[in-house]
């Protein structure tokens, strides 16, 4: 494809022109359906992986939008996500009926999009580690998906592969050195289960979508061929998933009943320091042995961080941050609480706009001060940290001064 000078000048504007472009949308994931029960084996191809290309070519103007819409998609997809305010809605909703709990509970999902270095696989691969009820010890499913244009379907492809040992890999988020010698042969594909992102500028939006009954696997412990269908959506800051699964006689076997997918958001990362006087609330001016703590991060989608002694174990208290509405106006608030450990109630919490960078609350025995991290804001990991653990100190000054002396090098309590 050739152009004039001035036409690539053009067409580079506007490439530059739709990364600079954001908005404010909705959108949607993948691999949220669990079979309910353990032991299941899917399809898998007994052949290595290979990267495909198609022949097939687009004229100009669809190439060069497809190019765009992968770009995108590739700077949209990374990060963690997190449906808090969905699950706490439906509670808060659910009290004011009979009963007052859910009809179908949503579960409370946390996903871990990761990019990754895996030049054996192809040039752009991602980790993917999922973990329910925000126990991040342990993960429901992991897996390696990687992107590609399809030219023949006009669309942004993305393959699932699973890995040859979970538990060898779990946190490889954190150990990018397992993917550099990775190789295809390792992985195992399912056949059909590969997803078609196409972005439609209408709604600022990709959709997700499988080829229809061509995801399947057969469920061992159900003896019966099981059919996968997806719902997916992808936006700048929300990700949407509803799978469902279904026998081949289309009779309803797992999945949401009543069609409603999972609703995650894009987490806001933020760095921070807290302060707490050893005689906690009760603590009076001659009370001066102090725990700080700095350079932890928590997340703004529901985090609860435990806020430990100077020897490691919890205090009474945790740190929360969450995204949430307020219920009498509707409107859209950052939430920083205090809570009591046992009781899971706010001792005592400050609200912000959502976009807030800075937010802070000082009770005298104790404080708090949180900023938004300034880059990699969507991953609570990096580069680690300077210091994270506590430590005594004998004044209740602010942080950064000399009177409190700096923590012991030890890796944050998450």
């Amino acid at each position: 494809m050739f152009f004039s000078k001035q036409q690539n000048i053009v067409i580079w504007f506007a490439v530059i022109s739709a990364f600079i472009f954001t908005g404010m949308v909705t959108g949607s994931a993948i691999g949220q359906t669990l079979e309910p029960a353990t032991s299941f084996k899917p399809l898998i191809s007994s052949k290595p992986i290979a990267s495909k290309s198609s022949s097939t070519k687009l004229i100009p103007g669809k190439e060069l939008k497809l190019d765009l819409d992968f770009d995108r998609f590739i700077s949209w997809f990374g990060g963690e996500w997190n449906n808090n305010e969905q699950v706490w809605q439906q509670k808060a909703d659910a009290e004011k009926l009979p009963g007052g709990k859910p009809v179908e509970p949503i579960l409370h999902t946390h996903h871990i999009f990761a990019p990754v270095s895996a030049p054996k696989i192809g040039s752009h691969v991602f980790y993917v580690q999922q973990h329910l009820d925000a126990d991040m010890s342990k993960a429901y499913r992991q897996r390696v998906y990687r992107l590609s244009k399809d030219v023949a379907e006009n669309a942004v492809k993305l393959e699932i592969f699973t890995l040859p040992d979970d538990k060898t890999f779990f946190n490889a988020h954190l150990q990018p050195a397992l993917f550099t010698s990775l190789d295809t042969s390792a992985l195992k594909a399912t056949p059909g289960c590969e997803v078609y992102w196409r972005y439609d500028e209408t709604t600022s939006a990709f959709t997700g979508v499988l080829k229809p009954n061509a995801c399947s696997y057969f469920s061992q412990r159900m003896q019966k061929r099981i059919v996968v269908s997806d719902t997916l959506k992808l936006t700048q800051s929300e990700i949407w998933i509803n799978d469902q699964a279904r026998d081949e006689q289309g009779n309803y076997l797992f999945g949401s009943k009543t069609n409603t997918p999972v609703m995650n958001r894009k987490v806001r990362y933020y760095t921070g320091w807290l302060l707490l006087n050893r005689a906690g609330k009760e603590a009076k001016e001659t009370d001066k042995e102090i725990i700080f703590r700095k350079d932890f991060v928590i997340h703004n989608e529901g985090q609860y961080l435990p806020v430990l002694w100077d020897d490691g174990t919890p205090s009474p208290y945790m740190l929360e941050l969450a995204q949430l509405t307020y219920q009498n106006t509707k409107s859209p608030i950052l939430k920083l609480a205090l809570v009591d450990k046992d009781s899971k109630k706010s001792v005592m919490y400050i609200w912000a706009n959502t976009e807030a960078t800075r937010l802070g609350m000082n009770l005298k025995w104790f404080q708090v001060g949180l900023t938004l991290k300034e880059d990699r804001v969507a991953y609570g990991f990096g580069d680690p940290p300077k210091s994270a653990a506590p430590s005594t100190a004998t004044s209740a000054t602010a942080p950064g001064t000399a009177t409190i002396p700096a923590p012991a090098d030890k890796p944050a309590s998450r």
